[in-house]
């Protein structure tokens, strides 16, 4: 029997309204830099027809050993090229966060001057012509930029000594003298994590204390058109389950104790697992579980863990997601696939349901969940349906008295393009039974593929594609009487009444 909604605007209950930068993603340092990233999967790894090998527990084989599997020497990605200003453009402004745990150990050579020998204390550079190309990417879009800074041993005093702000003030500088400012800045990224960065020996939560407020302090004295938003931890409850990783964290709490210079923006990371080349980390879900309740459901799980600290802490900041995706270590193996996209529209409405603050996926254009591939610079499923989120969906949430269960998730928001009515946010995540919808006379935007590990996506049951090398598609509804309108299964539906 298929499940049965119906759609009643006269229902609908205004919850709140949205941060117009909601839909943020990130850039990561590597993207920029070039250097390791993670390790791309094989077709039959991401079609599902090859199992990924995965080592099951930490104890298995040393951390630096089982990097050295899952990462992988890549380039850096070419922010000027046609296709991936086309789709940076299409998307619209939002705010780019370059960043990830490479930031921490980047050191920033605008001069020259090291002629690509990396200085001791750190392990990667970044250029002037790297950077100006990360400005100039910002620019075109029309976006905001965000940063974290490097806390490796070479900004440290002696090594192991306090933090000092030279590398700092040598980004914040150039981007001021290119006529451009730099929006936020987190003070080191995911700085619960103590191992494989080149921290100084021994580094403890009441050191990062003391570098944050210090950072803080400079930032305030310095540039204080930059907003200061922390603490972009990570030890979420997911971390603990392979037992391995948790010993290797900080806590939240144990870092936010510590610090006395409150930012103004509360961050956390939150993927919704860990990918199959890292479940020695922390939990898994196989992909038979990539449409339940459950796996769906964790992003609500990691803001619940995370609220009583920004309660307790910053009670009332906006809660960021600095980082989010299907899954930690590079993305899952079906990340780049149709099946993600339900998974990432029903974190964005689930998200903007329960908070006002801003998400941004990881990454746009590297690893198996960048929305692009990082070869080709060609949209993957998701970027589509990202697309069309942004499009559609606006600011103005609404409570639609729909108990979320399987094969019937229902959001409801205003509509962006200013009109009176409402844009609602089906979800079939039934893998085999279609649901029923009744609805009044709506425009509708039914999205599926062929099957779930695909790496195609249909609108309206057309194929949506660049139409050639730059030009984006036109992305049209289709008119849908009064009645009743057949959801099938897998399937995300918006709909313009």
């Amino acid at each position: 029997m298929s499940m049965i909604i119906n759609i009643e605007p006269e229902k609908l209950v205004e919850v709140r309204r949205t941060d117009p930068y909601i839909q943020s993603y990130n850039i990561e340092m590597t993207e920029l830099t070039g250097g390791t990233f993670w390790t791309p999967y094989t077709p039959e790894q991401v079609s599902g027809e090859e199992e990924y090998p995965v080592f099951s527990e930490m104890k298995d084989q040393e951390l630096e050993e089982a990097m050295k599997s899952i990462e992988c020497l890549q380039p850096a990605i070419d922010l000027y090229h046609p296709r991936i200003r086309t789709l940076a453009k299409a998307f619209g402004p939002t705010i780019i966060r370059y960043s990830g745990s490479w930031a921490t150990r980047t050191y920033y050579d605008f001069d020259g001057h090291t002629q690509g020998n990396v200085p001791e204390g750190f392990e990667y550079i970044l250029t002037r012509k790297q950077w100006q190309g990360a400005l100039d990417f910002a620019k075109e879009t029309g976006s905001r930029i965000m940063v974290s800074v490097a806390n490796s041993k070479g900004v440290h005093k002696d090594g192991n000594g306090e933090w000092l702000p030279d590398q700092a003030k040598i980004l914040w500088d150039y981007t001021a003298s290119q006529g451009m400012k730099i929006d936020y800045a987190e003070f080191m990224n995911e700085p619960n994590m103590v191992c494989g960065l080149m921290l100084p020996d021994d580094y403890s939560a009441e050191d990062f204390g003391r570098d944050h407020d210090l950072f803080a302090k400079w930032l305030k004295e310095n540039h204080p058109e930059t907003v200061l938003v922390r603490p972009c931890c990570c030890d979420t409850p997911k971390a603990t389950v392979a037992g391995g990783i948790a010993n290797l964290m900080l806590r939240t709490e144990d870092i936010m104790e510590r610090c006395t210079i409150m930012p103004q923006i509360f961050s956390y990371h939150s993927y919704t697992c860990i990918s199959e080349r890292g479940q020695m980390f922390g939990l898994h879900y196989p992909a038979s579980m990539n449409l339940s309740e459950e796996y769906l459901g964790a992003t609500m799980e990691d803001l619940e863990y995370f609220r009583p600290v920004r309660d307790k802490y910053m009670p009332e900041s906006p809660m960021w997601v600095t980082e989010s995706a299907d899954a930690a270590c590079g993305g899952n193996t079906w990340a780049s696939t149709f099946v993600e996209t339900i998974r990432y529209i029903d974190e964005m409405a689930r998200f903007s349901r329960h908070t006002d603050g801003v998400i941004f996926h990881n990454t746009f254009a590297s690893g198996a969940y960048g929305w692009l591939d990082s070869r080709t610079y060609l949209p993957r499923p998701q970027y589509w349906a990202a697309l069309l989120y942004r499009r559609l969906a606006g600011e103005c949430v609404y409570d639609t008295k729909e108990e979320i269960r399987e094969g019937a998730h229902v959001y409801a928001y205003s509509r962006k393009d200013g009109k009176e009515g409402y844009c609602y946010i089906i979800i079939n995540n039934s893998r085999e039974k279609e649901s029923e919808v009744n609805v009044p006379a709506c425009e509708k935007y039914i999205l599926t593929s062929t099957f779930l590990r695909s790496e195609e996506i249909m609108l309206n049951g057309k194929v949506l594609a660049l139409i050639d090398d730059n030009t984006m598609p036109e992305l049209k509804g289709e008119k849908q009487d009064a009645g009743r309108m057949i959801l099938p299964p897998c399937s995300v539906c918006f709909i313009l009444i």
